[in-house]
């Protein structure tokens, strides 16, 4: 069940008006969360917020992820996935290295002798 916030302590609900008129915050008794919400908006959900306390974290937390900063939110996301690129082309050179070493090493290893009969072949043969 979600509860509609009329009014808090920190008066949270009245300082997210001046920054848009049409947000309200909900609180998810199910999950125990705090929700923002736009009455502007087809869908009116904007984020769950990540803390149990209504406080001014909420309005940092709002801040940091309002319309008006989105040349900094796109930034940190291509910053973001720009970093996942890089660990994941790491990870596939690493696994080429280690699988180059291991075809390098077994070809020169004269002592053992490839079996061109059993080379091919599977146990249910």
């Amino acid at each position: 069940m979600k509860i509609k916030v009329e009014s808090d302590v920190f008066d949270i609900v009245n300082r997210i008006k001046d920054i848009d008129e049409y947000y309200f915050i909900l609180y998810d008794t199910n999950k125990n969360r705090y929700e923002l919400h736009n009455s502007n908006q087809k869908y009116s959900y904007c984020f769950t917020y990540p803390y149990e306390t209504l406080d001014v974290k909420f309005i940092e937390y709002l801040l940091s992820s309002h319309i008006k900063n989105i040349d900094n939110i796109i930034d940190e996301i291509d910053r973001n996935n720009s970093n996942i690129e890089k660990n994941n082309m790491d990870i596939v050179k690493n696994q080429s290295d280690y699988m180059l070493r291991e075809i390098y090493s077994f070809s020169n290893n004269s002592s053992k002798k490839l079996d061109d009969e059993k080379a091919f072949s599977t146990k249910w043969r």
